[in-house]
């Protein structure tokens, strides 16, 4: 008997009670509507925006960048392709938007405040406004219930895999 799931459409196979992980998607929070289409839309804006902007540096010409400025843009792009999935999975791949906001934050507070408190310009490499304001979209579009139920209250996966007993003796 196949049970369709609320959250992202996913089937999930409720006739096997022997495994403590199968019964778990059942009591997944409910997320609304518009989370989901809010980070699709959000995620498709990395997409397209984030790729093509990385994917013409990356074209223009890697060989004149520092490491650390080669390293940037390759990390950027890959989120950007990354996306991708998230605009057809946005709760599987929540984690691209919980990240999203961890690195602007760190961005925002050790690159960007200490100049901004002393006065001076703040580095061009990203916008601190854009950056925050992203971060405040990001705040409210994601499913905080949902993470919490996702990532910390369910049992953590195995280390080891328990010794069977064999009935072949």
């Amino acid at each position: 008997m196949q049970n369709k799931s609320v959250i992202d459409n996913e089937g999930v196979d409720t006739s096997r009670d022997n495994n403590e992980y199968d019964s778990i998607q059942n009591i997944a929070p409910p997320v609304p509507l518009w989370k989901t289409w809010g980070l699709r839309i959000i995620f498709a804006a990395m997409v397209i925006v984030l790729g093509s902007k990385q994917l013409n540096y990356i074209l223009e010409g890697a060989s004149e960048w520092s490491n650390w400025r080669g390293l940037g843009h390759a990390m950027l792009f890959t989120l950007a392709v990354l996306a991708i999935g998230g605009v057809f999975r946005p709760l599987a791949f929540l984690p691209i938007m919980i990240y999203e906001i961890a690195w602007k934050t760190v961005w925002l507070v050790v690159v960007a405040l200490p100049p901004w408190l002393a006065g001076q310009e703040i580095p061009a490499i990203v916008n601190a406004k854009s950056s925050i304001i992203g971060i405040c979209i990001l705040m409210i579009l994601i499913p905080w219930r949902y993470v919490w139920w996702r990532y910390f209250a369910q049992p953590i996966e195995p280390w080891r895999r328990k010794n069977q007993v064999s009935n072949n003796k």
